[in-house]
C-alpha cells in the first residue's frame, strides 16, 4: 500500500503547482494587456500586477527569498487581492438605465450581505475562537477573509452584469475569483484550527482559479462593448443568481439559529440584509410601474401616429381619381379606394375578399373567361413583373362594360412578392373621342380628295395650254398653285395612311421578299429626285430575304431615302445597305447631311415632327413620313431607329424578320421529258 506523502511534501508540491499556474496566468494576462484596448486593457494590466504580487508571495513561502521577507507574505497577498478587486470593478459591462443601476446596487448589497452573513455565521467564529478578543487581533485575522468575501461578491456581480458580447471572458474571470476566495477562506479556517495550511483538496480552488484566468486571457474578445440595448444582460438571470445566494444565507440563518450559534453581529447583518431585499423589491415595483405607464404613453402616441398616417393614406387614396385596389398572391382583393367603388359601381363590401379576375374582368367575345395565368395580376403576383399601359375591359355592377388602362405592380416584402397593387382608369371616353377623331379625319380627308382631284385636273389643263398660252406671271402663279396642290394631296394621303394604320385597316401581304429587289426599285423611283438635287444614290451592299409586304417595304425605303435627299447638300451621298443578322435582316439608309440633334432622336418618329420649324418651308414634307415608316415596320414585325451626329450625317436602321429564300424550280423541258410515257 502506497504511503501518504507528509504534510511538508504536500505543501511543497502545492506551492510549486501554484507557482507554475500563477506564472502561466500572469504571462497570459500580460499578453492579453497588449491585445486589449480601453478599460479592458487597464483591467488586465492591474490584474497582471496582482498576479505578479501573488507569485512573489509564493516565492517567499518557498524560501527562495531571504527569511526576513516572510513578514511580507500577508501584505503582498493583501495588495494582490486589492488589485484583483480593482480589476474586477474596471471590467466594462453593459450600459444600463438609471433604474437598472439602482437595482444592480441593491443586488450587490444583497449578494454582499448574504456572503458576509454566511461568513459571520460559519467562518468568522472559527477564525476568532483562539484570539485574545482585542480589536487589533480580530482585524488582523479577518482582513484577508473579509477581502476575499468582497472579491467573491464583486465576482458574482461581474458574472451577472456581463454583456452578451463579452460574457464568456467575464464569466471565466468571475468564476476564477470565486474559486480563489473559497480556497483562501478554507486555508484560513484550516490554519485557525491547527490543520495544515497547504496540501489539502481545497488547494484545487487556487489552481482552478489560475486555470480559468488563463482561459479568460486566451479568449479572443478584446473590444470595448458597444452601447447596444439588445446586448444588456438578462434581469431574470441576475435575479435568480442573487436570490439563490440570499436563500443560501437564509438556510444558513436557520441552521445557525437552530444550534444557537448566531452572534449579535450576525443578527445585525441579517437585519440589514432583509432591509435591502425589501427595498430592492420596492424599487422594482416602482420601476415596473414607471415602465408600464411610459409604455402606455408610447403605445398611445404610436397609435395616434398610426391613425394619422392611416387617415392621411385614406385621404390620399380617396382623392385619387384613378381606381386603386390591392390583391394578395391568390388575386383576392384586400383593399380598394373610393374611385374603385365609384368606377365599378360595386360596394366596398362586395369587393373586399372577392377574386378580382373572376368578379369584374370581362370575358372573351364568345363568353369564355380569359385564363388567369395570362392576366396581368398573375404576372405581378407570381413573377414580380410590373405591367404598365395594359388595356382591359371591366364589367360594372350594373352589367355595363368600360375600357380601362391598367398598371399592375408587385408588392414586395423581404424580397418576396406578397401581392400586387393595380391602378386603373376609365378610358372609354378617350377611346370614343379617338374613334370620333379618326372618323372625322377620315371623312375630311376623303372629302378633300374630291375637290383636290378637280383642282389638279384644272391646273393640269391650264399648264398644258388647253386654253391658250398664259403670260409669264400667270405661269409662275400656276406653278405655285400646282406645287401647293401636290403637297396638299400628299398630306391628305399621309393622313389617310396614318388613320388606316391606327385602325388596323391597312391590308398587308406578308411573305418572303428579296431585299435587293426592294432596294433596286427604291433607287429607280428616287433617282430623278437624287439627280435633280445632285445627290449620289447607291446600294452597294444589299443581301438577304425578309418577311414583309413588298410594296410597303418599298414605301418605307422611299420615305427614308426622300428624307435623306431633302436634308443633304449637293455633292453628298445616300447609301442603302442590308445584311442578315441572325433571325433578322438589318436595312440601313445613311446620308452625309447635317445630322439630327441628340435631344430630337426620340421624337423624329412622332407625327408632324420636324427637326427645325423651318424645315417644312425650306425642305418640304408633312412631318408624317417617319411616323408612317414606324407604323409600317412595326406592323410587319420589325423595329426602326435612327443614329445621328451633327455635321456628320444620319443613319436610319430597321430590322425585319428574316425570310426563307424560295427553292429554285426545275426547268420546264425537264418536266416535259419526265412526263412523256416510254415507248413500248
Amino acid at each position: 500500500m502506497a504511503s501518504i506523502p507528509s504534510a511538508e511534501t504536500r505543501a511543497m508540491v502545492t506551492t510549486l503547482f501554484l507557482l507554475g499556474f500563477g506564472v502561466l496566468a500572469a504571462v497570459l494576462a500580460i499578453r492579453r494587456t497588449g491585445l486589449s484596448v480601453g478599460r479592458i486593457k487597464r483591467a488586465w494590466l492591474i490584474l497582471s500586477i496582482g498576479l505578479c504580487l501573488g507569485i512573489s508571495s509564493n516565492l517567499i513561502s518557498l524560501g527562495l527569498l531571504p527569511g526576513e521577507a516572510l513578514i511580507l507574505v500577508d501584505p503582498l497577498l493583501m495588495v494582490a487581492l486589492l488589485c484583483s478587486l480593482v480589476a474586477l470593478m474596471l471590467f466594462p459591462t453593459a450600459r444600463r438605465r438609471r433604474a437598472d443601476l439602482i437595482r444592480l446596487v441593491m443586488d450587490g448589497l444583497v449578494v454582499g450581505g448574504s456572503v458576509l452573513f454566511m461568513g459571520s455565521a460559519t467562518i468568522f467564529p472559527t477564525l476568532l475562537a483562539k484570539q485574545d478578543g482585542s480589536l487589533g487581533s480580530q482585524v488582523q485575522i479577518l482582513a484577508l477573509p473579509v477581502l476575499d468575501l468582497v472579491i467573491a461578491t464583486a465576482a458574482i456581480l461581474l458574472i451577472a452584469r456581463s454583456a452578451a458580447q463579452s460574457r464568456t471572458p467575464l464569466i471565466l474571470v468571475g468564476v476564477a475569483f470565486l474559486l480563489y476566495s473559497v480556497s483562501d477562506m478554507a486555508y484560513a479556517v484550516n490554519v485557525s484550527v491547527g490543520a495544515a495550511g497547504l496540501g489539502s483538496w481545497w488547494d484545487l480552488g487556487w489552481m482552478g482559479g489560475y486555470f480559468f484566468l488563463s482561459l479568460a486571457a486566451l479568449h479572443p474578445d478584446t473590444a470595448e462593448p458597444v452601447a447596444d440595448r439588445s446586448a444588456e444582460p438578462s434581469a431574470v438571470r441576475s435575479t435568480f443568481v442573487f436570490f439563490g445566494i440570499f436563500l443560501a444565507a437564509a438556510a444558513t440563518n436557520m441552521l445557525a439559529e437552530a444550534r444557537g450559534e448566531l452572534a449579535i453581529e450576525a443578527w445585525i447583518v441579517w437585519g440589514f440584509l432583509l432591509l435591502v431585499v425589501v427595498t430592492r423589491q420596492i424599487v422594482l415595483v416602482m420601476d415596473n410601474e414607471y415602465l408600464r405607464r411610459s409604455l402606455e404613453v408610447r403605445v398611445q402616441a404610436r397609435t395616434r401616429e398610426l391613425r394619422a398616417i392611416t387617415h392621411q393614406r385614406e385621404m390620399l387614396l380617396s382623392s385619387v381619381a384613378d381606381g386603386i385596389y390591392g390583391v394578395d398572391r391568390a388575386g383576392t382583393i384586400t383593399m380598394v379606394n373610393g374611385a374603385t367603388v365609384s368606377l365599378l359601381g360595386r360596394s366596398e363590401r362586395s369587393l373586399i375578399g372577392a377574386n378580382a379576375h373572376d368578379l369584374f374582368h370581362a370575358p372573351q367575345e364568345d363568353g369564355v373567361p380569359y385564363p388567369y395565368d395570362n392576366c396581368y395580376i398573375a404576372e405581378a403576383t407570381r413573377s414580380g413583373v410590373t405591367v404598365t399601359g395594359e388595356e382591359d375591359v371591366y364589367v360594372r355592377g350594373d352589367g355595363r362594360t368600360m375600357v380601362v388602362e391598367v398598371t399592375a405592380s408587385p408588392l414586395r416584402a423581404d424580397d418576396e412578392v406578397r401581392g400586387a397593387v393595380v391602378v386603373f382608369r376609365d378610358v372609354s371616353q378617350r377611346r370614343e373621342m379617338d374613334r370620333m377623331k379618326q372618323e372625322f379625319v377620315s371623312v375630311v380627308s376623303h372629302e378633300l380628295r374630291t375637290p383636290l382631284t378637280s383642282i389638279r385636273g384644272a391646273l393640269g389643263l391650264l399648264s398644258g395650254g388647253a386654253y391658250g398660252a398664259l403670260p409669264p406671271a400667270a405661269t409662275r402663279m400656276l406653278a405655285i398653285a400646282t406645287s401647293g396642290s401636290v403637297r396638299l394631296e400628299k398630306l391628305v394621303n399621309d393622313i389617310l395612311e396614318i388613320e388606316r394604320l391606327d385602325t388596323g385597316m391597312l391590308p398587308l401581304v406578308i411573305k418572303s421578299q428579296a431585299v435587293e429587289a426592294a432596294c433596286q426599285e427604291t433607287i429607280v423611283t428616287m433617282s430623278g429626285m437624287a439627280q435633280s438635287s445632285q445627290i449620289s444614290l447607291s446600294a452597294p451592299d444589299v443581301s438577304g430575304w425578309v418577311l414583309a409586304d413588298k410594296d410597303r417595304l418599298v414605301q418605307v425605303l422611299i420615305n427614308l431615302v426622300g428624307n435623306a435627299i431633302r436634308f443633304s447638300d449637293p455633292g453628298d451621298a445616300v447609301r442603302i445597305c442590308a445584311q442578315p443578322r441572325g433571325d433578322v435582316v438589318e436595312i440601313s439608309v445613311a446620308d452625309t447631311g447635317r445630322g439630327i440633334p441628340a435631344e430630337k432622336l426620340d421624337s423624329v418618329f412622332d407625327r408632324f415632327s420636324q427637326v427645325d420649324s423651318t424645315d417644312a418651308r425650306e425642305r418640304g414634307g408633312t412631318g408624317l413620313g417617319l411616323a408612317i415608316c414606324r407604323g409600317l415596320v412595326e406592323r410587319m414585325g420589325g423595329r426602326i431607329w435612327v443614329e445621328s451626329e451633327l455635321g456628320v450625317g444620319s443613319t436610319f436602321r430597321l430590322e425585319l424578320p428574316a425570310g426563307a429564300q424560295p427553292e429554285a424550280t426545275t426547268t420546264e423541258p425537264a418536266l416535259a421529258n419526265d412526263a412523256q410515257p416510254q415507248a413500248t
